[in-house]
């Protein structure tokens, strides 16, 4: 039986319930690895073994981390890659994963681009995956195992760009309630590219990637921002429903 681990990052939920949704698709229990914060963690693994690597879209592309997936080693590894939106597009997302996880040992043998709540337009993705998504990505799991047992796959093949230029991040105001803050740096702490200052508690708006780790992990909900420009914007391009996109 194939050992599965799973690794991610997902600073308000939403890409590691889909990583665990897909993982429960797998037999035997998956091994999670979170790649930032307090609970990092490094791991080496083997040809036999298989990773499942889950990464929010932002603006089209994998999350803007500085070294992001340093910590993950591959020996001509399979690599399962998953790229969570919020159901406008994942563009270049998944390429750019297969490109950066290839060059760290990994074999990719099935990519999918999966639907997730958007952070900042609740209603795009909301409830997903839902129980139809979870049909595609039972047969996806399937087609990934079935591959897996013919000697000498190949690769799976996956739209966009595997080296898009940068882009910056989708500016979004955040604001601290001070008089209940309590001022333990948490935030800081879960910040993904140290745009926080641990001291002050202010961001640094040239490291900030808008992920909202720093609001979603708040002990006493002190932390909080204003989208709605940007979420209505959103709702009115992209509410019809995107399916799962698989391919292997």
């Amino acid at each position: 039986m194939t050992h599965v681990t799973g690794a991610y990052f997902s600073p308000t939920g939403g890409t590691k319930r889909a990583l665990e949704a897909v993982c429960s698709l797998f037999e035997g229990e998956a091994e999670l690895l979170e790649l930032t914060g307090p609970s990092k963690k490094e791991k080496q693994l083997a040809p036999e073994d298989l990773l499942v690597l889950a990464l929010p879209v932002y603006a089209g592309q994998r999350p803007a981390v500085p070294g992001l997936l340093d910590g993950l080693k591959g020996e001509n590894t399979p690599c399962v890659i998953l790229a969570t939106y919020g159901n406008r597009h994942y563009d270049d997302a998944l390429a750019q994963m297969k490109r950066e996880m290839g060059e760290r040992g990994f074999r990719c043998v099935g990519a999918a681009a999966v639907i997730t709540p958007h952070i900042f337009a609740p209603t795009l993705g909301v409830g997903r995956p839902d129980e139809e998504d979870m049909e595609a990505l039972k047969s996806f799991v399937q087609g990934v195992e079935e591959k897996l047992s013919q000697p000498g796959w190949t690769e799976a093949e996956v739209p966009g760009n595997p080296s898009p230029a940068p882009k910056p991040a989708v500016p979004v105001k955040k604001d601290r309630d001070w008089d209940i803050c309590l001022g333990c740096g948490f935030c800081a702490q879960v910040c993904p590219t140290g745009a926080m200052d641990p001291k002050t508690l202010l961001w640094a708006d040239d490291k900030c990637i808008s992920c909202m780790s720093c609001v979603a992990h708040c002990p006493v909900g002190a932390l909080g921002y204003n989208s709605s420009a940007l979420a209505a914007r959103l709702t009115e391009l992209y509410s019809a429903r995107r399916a799962v996109e698989t391919f292997l």
